[in-house]
């Protein structure tokens, strides 16, 4: 399909709702096709790569390396796969465990001597599990290792005794890191190297422990940062190669690992994974079935998923500024072989439809087809795309967004919460308030700790302005 007949296409789908795929159309060019039409309709920039558990089906690169625009994008340029990253210090740990260097229940004290006292309180699978009641890494360029642990011991109290709650953040990956080079000896870059990425064949990959390091082969979209355990940049075949290699017995077992992704947790979400696994669906039976996980860095946007069922790998990787554009080409991907007729994703229309007749009628359009059931909402999609629209500096847009997903999603905790922090990071404490109490009643109701956490933090931060 030549350009002008693809967006020829692409027309026809928007203005007359028309199938996009014909069943008996070759599976490379149905995939081809829907990427070809992300990348001019929503400025897609990056990387699709599908496979079985033979090999490669597709692979392609699209858009530019640089911001400039002047190199073509190519599958050999590296990404940071964000909290993807996350997994290769979860391994590293349950391969240390199999081999009796370490327990879960042992304390973090144990290894690193130098830590305040509440180190004592936590134990290594509470830094697996985000259930230590640490925080969140406060980023800045050229952040390094060194300034993380600085922050790390500026902790004084934790949030809550350990194993009691769930906070979801990158000071528990880095006491991971910490724990790994005190008991091999090696720097955390050397060791992943030689324990988890030779023997998976992932030789694009590698972790970045200096701000000096330099690689030409890394996608525009990056912030220099330099810390063991968040810090790393990996391509899309070498992603792929990583999950063979987890599902293939190469680095820990596969019952192992199955074991520590469907065990119940406290994050308050049921398909969200024990360990650092990202997401999964179960069959009727509680076997897993599917898993995925995404990353973001800062503009760098991971999201790799296996259908086990479908003998599925999805690998996506882009630096275009929205995020949600991967989950969306996903979905779509991975319901190509049931030999449905598919339609583009309905925030796609959105886009357009912005662009062609601005905000405010595109949303009221919307909401109406919503209504009268010609597109399904999808909450996830919508609030990613309030969310980039807020970090592409258009936060009425993205707050307009996030109140058309509360509309739409009244009875979803997740919705509120995203509104709620919209408002408050644009200073509107007295819209949030009702925003952030009606998410606190949500959360209580569904037992989501996760979300109620954050929400009762946002409610203290109103009180706080209130107060003054």
């Amino acid at each position: 399909m030549n350009l002008t007949l693809k967006m020829v296409t692409t027309l026809s789908l928007l203005l007359g709702w028309g199938a996009f795929v014909n069943a008996q159309t070759d599976y490379k060019k149905q995939v081809d096709d829907i990427a070809s039409v992300a990348s001019e309709l929503m400025g897609f920039n990056g990387t699709v790569l599908i496979a079985n558990s033979d090999g490669i089906i597709y692979q392609r690169s699209f858009g530019f390396a640089d911001k400039g625009k002047l190199i073509d994008l190519t599958p050999d340029y590296r990404f940071s796969p964000g909290s993807v990253t996350k997994e290769f210090t979860t391994v590293a740990l349950m391969m240390l465990k199999k081999q009796g260097k370490i327990n879960y229940d042992d304390n973090v004290s144990k290894y690193l001597s130098n830590l305040p006292a509440w180190s004592s309180t936590i134990t290594i699978e509470q830094i697996l599990t985000h259930t230590s009641g640490l925080g969140e890494i406060k980023y800045s360029r050229n952040i390094t290792t060194a300034d993380v642990i600085k922050q790390i011991n500026a902790v004084e109290k934790l949030k809550y005794k350990p194993g009691e709650g769930y906070s979801y953040g990158n000071f528990n990956v880095v006491l991971r890191a910490l724990i790994i080079e005190k008991i091999t000896g090696q720097s955390f870059k050397t060791f992943i190297k030689e324990s988890l990425f030779v023997p998976a064949g992932m030789m694009s990959t590698f972790g970045r422990d200096k701000l000096t390091s330099t690689d030409p082969l890394i996608a525009f979209g990056a912030i220099p940062l330099a810390i063991n355990g968040v810090t790393a940049y990996t391509t899309a075949l070498d992603l792929y190669k990583w999950e063979k290699a987890l599902w293939n017995n190469v680095l820990v077992s596969k019952d192992t690992l199955t074991k520590v992704i469907l065990k119940p947790g406290l994050s308050g979400s049921s398909n969200r994974a024990y360990f650092d696994f990202g997401f999964f669906n179960k069959n009727k039976n509680g076997d897993l079935v599917e898993i995925w996980h995404d990353g973001t860095y800062p503009q760098h946007y991971t999201l790799k998923s296996v259908d086990f069922d479908k003998d599925l790998f999805i690998v996506l990787l882009s630096s275009d500024g929205r995020k949600s554009t991967l989950s969306e080409l996903r979905d779509y991907i991975s319901n190509i072989s049931d030999n449905q007729t598919l339609k583009i994703p309905a925030v796609w229309w959105l886009t357009n439809e912005i662009k062609s007749n601005g905000f405010a009628a595109a949303i009221k359009k919307y909401k109406g087809l919503v209504e009268r059931g010609d597109f399904v909402a999808n909450e996830s999609s919508l609030n990613s795309f309030g969310y980039d629209l807020n970090s592409n500096d258009q936060p009425d847009e993205a707050l307009a967004i996030m109140k058309l997903n509360v509309e739409l999603h009244s009875q979803s905790e997740n919705a509120y919460d995203s509104y709620a922090e919209l408002l408050i990071d644009a200073k509107k404490y007295t819209e949030a308030q009702p925003i952030v109490e009606r998410g606190i009643a949500l959360a209580q109701n569904s037992d989501n700790q996760f979300i109620l956490g954050r929400l009762e933090e946002f409610l203290k931060e109103i009180r706080k302005i209130d107060s003054k």
